[in-house]
């Protein structure tokens, strides 16, 4: 046996974001709960995936002695993934190709592929965070973790940045529209597994691609940002609505509604999404400098004002579709059109 370990600080919300920690406490107290998970890469074998959520950073054994909050206004919890990574390591010895100048020992061999195990589950945990912000958008972000073999640190795993997806959830109440479908992470993982969508870190067919661009949404710095998350959110809109590449604003318009729920409010709001896309990327919009400093002028504030506007309600959209495809166990989307007629023949 071969106890590989990942440790990830779960950063909590601002004291004052009361709604967006409740979403937290959710999202963690499903995670407690859940029995072994199987990996969604077969390369390790028969092994579970073990997860524990440590409310006091300090209780955890691993860390005895070395915890320290990396951000000290910031409350922590754990979330601890651990797998017997026996199976993973020697199907990565068995796989294992080299060039013929490389010279390794027998025990340098063992160390090469047991770290590349800690690769390959520090990509199923990341999986793990990406559906928990899809399923509860802006829940879980995770600071710079610790790698385990056996209780021997062995490494860090890279921060995940998510909480910003709140505004989803902001944006749908604000606007009455998208609905929020809330959903079990276990039935979640299940709709994830049997819909074969992430092969190898790659996103694979419509609902791949659209997972895809998601984890593009997400940042290993917390004070990242881009102003080009429009492009990657409509990107994963796309993937799960259109046919072709005629159309689109029309597709995305006619068929979120018929699957999401007629817009009642702002009837507008979401075409507006659209046509902004298409001004910015065809160059109609006055763009700031990446590196600019007068970012209290008028023309950047309204600038962000917009972006940010149309980021987040096509964020909505999207986690909302994605939620909906895992309540009703649907991997994917298919449209018809139906004549409906008034008098005549």
């Amino acid at each position: 046996m071969l106890p590989l370990t990942l440790v990830l600080p779960i950063m909590a919300p601002l004291p004052m974001d009361r709604e967006q920690r409740e979403l937290q406490d959710e999202a963690l107290d499903e995670l407690r709960v859940v029995p072994g998970l199987i990996p969604l890469d077969s390369a390790f074998g028969g092994s579970r995936l073990q997860i524990r959520i440590v409310d006091e950073p300090t209780e955890e054994p691993l860390l005895k002695g070395t915890w320290q909050a990396p951000v000290q206004f910031r409350q922590y919890r754990l979330l601890v993934v651990a797998i017997d990574g026996h199976a993973c390591t020697e199907n990565i010895r068995r796989g294992a190709v080299f060039s013929r100048e490389a010279r390794f020992t027998a025990d340098e061999m063992i160390g090469l592929c047991r770290r590349q195990a800690i690769t390959y589950l520090q990509l199923e945990v990341d999986t793990i965070l990406l559906l928990a912000n899809i399923l509860r958008p802006g829940s879980l972000s995770a600071s710079v973790g610790y790698a385990f073999l056996g209780d021997e640190q062995c490494g860090t795993t890279e921060s995940f940045f998510a909480e910003h997806l709140y505004s989803a959830v902001e944006a749908s109440r604000q606007l009455g529209w998208p609905p929020v479908f809330k959903n079990e992470f276990l039935h979640g993982w299940t709709w994830l597994r049997e819909s074969s969508a992430l092969v190898e870190g790659i996103g694979v067919g419509r609902i791949g691609r659209a997972l895809a661009a998601v984890s593009h949404l997400t940042t290993p710095d917390l004070r990242s940002t881009s102003s080009i998350d429009l492009v990657w959110i409509l990107l994963g809109l796309e993937a799960l609505y259109s046919k072709g590449n005629v159309g689109l604003k029309e597709q995305l318009l006619g068929k979120t509604e018929a699957l999401l729920g007629p817009r009642t409010e702002n009837k507008k709001a979401f075409g507006v999404v659209y046509d902004f896309r298409s001004r910015l990327l065809h160059g109609d919009v006055d763009l700031p400098l990446r590196f600019t400093q007068f970012d209290a002028v008028q023309k950047y504030e309204d600038f962000h004002a917009e972006l940010s506007r149309n980021e987040h309600l096509a964020l909505a959209v999207l986690l909302s579709t994605l939620q909906w495809m895992v309540s009703c166990n649907v991997t994917d989307l298919a449209f018809e059109y139906s004549l409906v007629t008034h008098g005549g023949c």
